[in-house]
């Protein structure tokens, strides 16, 4: 009888990882969102994101005065609604586009309990950088990272021992990967490699005696846009479209696509994301 070999699920997502940003044009986090052009396109749109927003909020169940960790925020997706509910946020991001977005909408609204760091976290050194311990720590859909075992184990170290840890990932491949598995080859002549996903993240955690609770639900997109020239700008930098020809093709998808919908058209897409959480 062979002996089990266990199966090093960060090397995995490693390589998973590895291969997605191998994909010829691609591009994602700072190259794509960093300067303040970008990440205001992105801020525009954050209320595409509503239902599934107030859905994390409510599984967050913030008290006020709640101390949180908001680990990729983005221009405050998560960050300016904790806010709200009374929590004190910690907002990191490696753009610094995404955090001047956040900070402009705080200052708007006159909340001035969120605290900005740019960096990416697996340059963060808790004690430097961090004020420890943390009632929750939150990371959605933001974990980029290529060695994710250490950058887990973080996490884990700087909640409250009475605190908790929320992961938000994709299960299987979102609207957006759909799009790009379609068309990626005929825009630049390769296949796009999708991001690892949910299954490696559990199984990393069990590897490292976290057991941790899960539930899945589902994400229904229905993106918004007054014209289809408008649909071709907002998905051309985001699939690295440069060239006419290039142009041409996203086009012609989008037409294809594209539903009529309120004087405009809508974009429908659904998939399944996975809430990963344990308590310290």
């Amino acid at each position: 009888m062979k002996d089990d070999i266990a199966l090093d699920w960060n090397e995995v997502w490693k390589r998973q990882l590895a291969l997605n940003r191998s994909t010829p044009g691609f591009r994602e986090g700072t190259r794509l969102w960093g300067d303040r052009a970008g990440a205001r396109r992105y801020a525009a749109r954050s209320t595409d994101h509503s239902r599934r927003v107030a859905w994390i909020l409510q599984n967050l169940n913030i008290s006020p005065g709640d101390r949180v960790l908001d680990i990729g925020s983005g221009p405050g997706t998560l960050a300016l609604p904790l806010a709200r509910a009374g929590a004190r946020v910690t907002a990191i991001d490696p753009a610094e586009g995404m955090l001047a977005e956040l900070r402009e909408a705080a200052l708007r609204e006159g909340i001035d309990t969120i605290t900005t760091i740019h960096s990416p976290w697996e340059e963060i050194d808790p004690a430097r950088d961090l004020a420890p311990p943390y009632d929750r720590v939150v990371a959605s859909f933001s974990l980029t990272i290529p060695d994710i075992r250490p950058a887990l184990a973080i996490m884990d170290a700087v909640a409250a021992k009475s605190g908790s840890v929320h992961i938000y990932w994709f299960a299987d491949e979102p609207p957006w990967e759909q799009r790009y598995i379609t068309l990626w080859e005929d825009l630049h002549g390769a296949p796009y490699h999708p991001r690892p996903k949910a299954d490696c993240l559990f199984n990393i955690l069990y590897s490292m005696g976290i057991y941790a609770n899960v539930q899945m639900h589902p994400i229904e997109e229905n993106v918004l846009f007054l014209t289809a020239e408008e649909a071709v700008d907002h998905f051309a930098p985001r699939m690295g479209v440069e060239t006419a020809e290039q142009r041409e093709i996203l086009r012609e998808y989008l037409r294809e696509h594209l539903i009529p919908q309120d004087g405009g058209f809508a974009l429908p897409g659904r998939s399944t994301y996975a809430a990963i959480w344990w308590q310290k």
